[in-house]
């Protein structure tokens, strides 16, 4: 991988008759990376990603996995574990017979098959239906085992396309916490989403398409703060009402822009400043003697980002 990226896509086009699905997309991944592609509906996220993955062909246009052109598909794929339009699995099998089916494909030995396929039906909490038919499963249960599927043969790179579309609020969480599992093991992620949260939870870097081409691509952070978006917003929950001394205190520190009640034993603050004067916040929130049950920070700046860059007009 000698040039630093795992993915890497130059002036994609995809043109259909007399319609253009992609036009002169531009991407590329850093070894180790995690980058959601994000857009509206119809934006081309999954055309974009079915180029990447060889499933069609670009009209134009160059790809490189690892550093080596898509054209020589099995080569450049070989370490590529990929979901795209969540496909169904098959629903006579179990999952256990799914993955046996999988690690065949891929030339494992029976033992190896045996290993990874407790690791990842564990990981995506399906162990327990692994001798169960798949025809009996829920759409989040079905999404897990095609996730379980990509992950057996132990993929440096992973692309996903919405890996958390139809899944219930646990099923996403623990979806995020198996990505997120991923960044330990030096892997790197390109997916696809509609929900920004899963992007400033999961992801360094970020591309944004609308009408089949890019507007915004580099750095979260640094994305951001170029294009004039700072701050964050804190969501603090208490076992009290935070008094409204406290309240005031708060207001008037460095890096806050403002303090305000949202519910009885519920304060939102909105933040601009640096990490220290964020750890001062914090302590005078745990020194008020509310009782801080939660601090939750959200990418409000990435959503304001996104909504800006796709709304009808914009340029």
């Amino acid at each position: 991988m000698e040039s630093g990226y795992a993915i890497e896509a130059e002036h994609l086009t995809k043109v259909y008759g007399d319609f253009t699905a992609i036009s002169d997309i531009n991407i590329q991944v850093k070894n180790g990376d995690f980058m959601g592609l994000v857009g509206p509906n119809g934006a081309g996220k999954s055309t974009t990603l079915k180029a990447i993955t060889g499933l069609l062909k670009p009209t134009s246009g160059t790809i490189r996995i690892s550093g080596i052109d898509l054209k020589d598909h099995r080569h450049a794929m070989e370490n590529v574990g990929c979901v795209i339009e969540t496909p169904e699995p098959y629903p006579g099998f179990t999952p256990a017979e799914i993955m046996e089916y999988i690690g065949k494909i891929y030339g494992m030995d029976k033992r190896e098959i045996a290993i990874r396929s407790r690791d990842v039906l564990e990981s995506v909490k399906m162990w327990e239906w692994r001798n169960k038919s798949i025809g009996g499963f829920s759409k989040g249960m079905r999404q897990r085992i095609v996730l379980a599927q990509a992950l057996l043969p132990n993929p440096e790179i992973i692309i996903l396309d919405e890996p958390t579309s139809g899944l219930d609020p646990r099923g996403m969480v623990e979806m995020r916490r198996v990505l997120q599992n991923l960044k330990t093991k030096n892997r790197t992620l390109l997916i696809s989403t509609h929900i920004l949260s899963e992007v400033s939870e999961l992801c360094g870097s970020v591309t944004m398409i609308r009408d089949g081409r890019v507007i915004a691509s580099g750095d979260v952070s640094t994305l951001i703060h170029s294009r004039g978006y700072s701050g964050s917003t804190l969501t603090v929950n208490t076992v009290v009402p935070i008094s409204a001394e406290v309240l005031n205190n708060l207001s008037g520190m460095q890096g806050v822009g403002g303090a305000e009640r949202k519910g009885e034993c519920t304060v939102v603050i909105t933040f601009n400043g640096t990490p220290e004067q964020q750890i001062a916040v914090t302590k005078a929130l745990f020194d008020s003697g509310a009782g801080v049950l939660s601090i939750n920070e959200t990418g409000a700046t990435l959503e304001s980002m996104y909504m800006e860059l796709t709304k009808e007009g914009s340029s």
